[in-house]
């Protein structure tokens, strides 16, 4: 067998081959987030259900969390090298077929084995870093990487905004081939395998299928929970089902000789407690990157494009947070820089609640900025997660804080998804209440009012829950709203102290005046009626008079339009404040629902933000030796 890489590759070679796992790790974390934004065009490019179409994000999701634990165990047993490059393949080549598919079955079905891929590339892109530059290097190795998985997650929505804007959203899976092919030949070519040699035997079997049954379950019930609903069956059994998989799988791990999670691991401290951290930045970043798209899309109404725009600062911010963070970690200590990731994060997560329908984007990018700074701090806990571990450890400890952000992914999305429907379910009720009210308080005729009722209940009962309304829904109300108003029969009069009340008075004066004028001038014509015949004057006075009878009742009848008119424009006004009104009270519900999700998600990250205190430690010779004696029975 070779020598250790490190020894034998040039520096140039060391940063060409280090290029192509970040671009595997690039990659592989992209597609987690991607997605998202194309599933509008994908859903109607296969007319198909909101509901079946989200399962194009949700199985890759499912896949790498559910198999990068495993793919971590085999590449440390198998080569690393050989692992990796079959996880390129896997992933390179449903790329491809997930562009080309045909239908959404299709579709879907190729996306769990891209996330298959997805699992095996993306942890051990760690170790064969460590490995390529060895573990005095380590925490450069790791924040690069670190940085990289941050920028991707983050960069999912904006990268998709782009390619969506420009080409189509098969090319959301088609930019993985190009880079694919390059990782392939980079690591192909220049890496040498690498192992831990401290493994043997076979893979613990039933450990694999009992994780994967167990992380499955548990994994699908936190994606799915908000769309069958956290009482039915199906979600019920497959979170008991997940959890008793796992209590099962860790009972076993401990029996078995050979177990494909060594339990021992979590002996260390700075690994789980950075593996919480970690899963907990994948947990935050489910508000900058969904829930806040959500808002810019469905609410203010930005395309995929310009809600792209405003995300992506957040991206930029973590490429220079998380090497700062990480200078900062060789000189302090895991502990400050993760702690104040996470209380800047929460810091973050709050400011993001004052964000309302009229907040400047400027603004919107500035609180954005602060989360990616919290995000970046908080990633260099993928640093002190390896740090106390041995070398050949890496892989499965990536593997585990890879997992746990994955995880933390998917239960901010059963989380916060959830919390934000009921939430919009909440606003709807106040606005659709407060609605009719306002209806009721102006002064508007029956028709309008009951044409408003109609349109406001059938608007409020049929709106799905992701969306307050639909641009079709506001139409039909306007459209209806228009049609009654054209209707002159009971009119209310203008509100007392308007202008248009002191011209209606007036002119309805002028309207009596003309007719009484009216009335005398009919009673003078039907005199002279009578004496018309006895003299020519009298006749010609009697015609004239008739004239003026006529005259009168055509400016009568003008009067009566004109005081109908004045109505109508009293009405207009009134209607025009009503749904100023309306849309006033909605973008404040609206915003108050989206505001108190993340305020939820600020409080849970600053509540368990005191893990970060245990993501580090001082070495000492003891833990060296109790690592080395575990390693070394191991082998025996």
């Amino acid at each position: 067998m070779l020598p250790r890489g490190e020894y034998e590759m040039s520096k140039t070679t060391k940063i060409i081959s280090f290029i192509g796992l970040t671009i595997a790790m690039f990659m592989g974390t992209l597609d987690g987030t991607i997605v998202n934004i194309a599933l509008p065009n994908i859903m109607t490019h296969f007319n198909a259900s909101l509901t079946d179409t989200s399962w194009v994000a949700t199985i890759y999701t499912l896949s790498l969390a559910v198999f990068m634990i495993t793919g971590s165990k085999i590449a440390d047993r198998y080569g690393r090298k050989k692992v990796m490059l079959l996880g390129l393949a896997l992933f390179g080549g449903f790329s491809t077929a997930c562009m080309l598919a045909t239908s959404l079955p299709e579709l879907i079905a190729f996306r769990f084995f891209q996330g298959l891929g997805g699992a095996i590339i993306t942890p051990i892109v760690l170790p064969m870093g460590i490995e390529i530059f060895g573990k005095e290097n380590m925490s450069k190795v790791v924040s690069i990487v670190g940085a990289v998985t941050a920028l991707a997650a983050a960069g999912g929505p904006p990268i998709g905004g782009m390619i969506i804007e420009y080409v189509s959203w098969r090319w959301v899976f088609g930019i993985n081939i190009p880079l694919t092919i390059i990782a392939f030949l980079i690591i192909a070519i220049w890496i040498r395998e690498s192992y831990d040699e401290s493994l043997a035997g076979r893979i613990d079997l039933p450990g694999t299928i009992l994780l994967t049954l167990g992380l499955g379950g548990l994994t699908f019930g936190l994606l799915e929970g908000h769309q069958y609903g956290w009482q039915s069956g199906t979600i019920l059994g497959a979170i008991i089902g997940g959890l008793l998989a796992i209590g099962l799988f860790i009972f076993i791990e401990s029996k078995v000789k050979n177990p494909l999670l060594e339990l021992d691991l979590f002996r260390e401290k700075t690994l789980t407690a950075s593996s919480l951290v970690y899963f907990l930045t994948g947990f935050a970043l489910v508000s900058p990157s969904l829930i806040l798209n959500y808002f810019l899309q469905d609410v203010l109404n930005y395309n995929a494009l310009h809600a792209a725009l405003v995300i992506i600062p957040v991206s930029l911010t973590i490429m220079i947070a998380m090497p700062l963070g990480t200078k900062l970690f060789d000189r302090i200590g895991a502990v400050p820089v993760t702690l104040i990731g996470l209380l800047v994060m929460a810091a973050g997560l709050a400011l993001l609640s004052f964000i309302t329908t009229t907040t400047p984007r400027a603004i919107m990018i500035t609180f954005l900025v602060i989360n990616g700074f919290g995000f970046g701090f908080s990633s260099v806990s993928l640093v002190a997660s390896v740090k106390h571990l041995p070398k050949n450890k890496s892989g499965i400890g990536s593997g585990i804080v890879n997992a746990a952000r994955q995880i933390g992914t998917c239960l901010g999305i059963a989380i916060l998804v959830t919390v934000l429907d009921s939430n919009v379910n909440t606003a709807k009720q106040h606005i659709h209440q407060d609605a009719i009210q306002i209806m009721d308080h102006q002064r508007l005729s029956p028709q309008v009012k009951t044409a408003a009722h109609q349109q406001l209940n059938k608007l409020f009962t049929t709106t799905k829950t992701s969306k307050l309304t639909t641009k079709n829904g506001q139409k039909n109300l306007q459209r209806a709203l228009k049609q009654a108003a054209k209707s002159t029969a009971n009119l209310p009069l203008p509100a007392k102290g308007t202008d248009l009340h002191q011209i209606y008075q007036a002119e309805k004066k002028l309207a009596t005046a003309t007719e009484s004028l009216k009335n005398s001038n009919l009673q003078l014509t039907m005199t002279l009626a009578k004496l018309e015949n006895e003299n020519t004057t009298i006749a010609k006075i009697a015609s004239t008079s008739k004239k003026i009878s006529v005259g009168s009742q055509k400016i009568a009848q003008g009067q009566n339009k004109l005081l109908i008119g004045i109505k109508q424009l009293a009405q207009k006004e009134a209607l025009t404040k009503a749904l100023r009104k309306i849309k006033h009270t909605k973008n404040r519900q609206i915003s108050r629902a989206f505001s108190h999700t993340y305020l939820l998600g600020a409080l849970l990250v600053l509540v368990l933000s005191p893990i970060a205190l245990l993501t580090d430690r001082r070495q000492t010779k003891s833990h060296e030796l109790d690592w080395e004696k575990s390693e070394s029975n191991e082998l025996q």
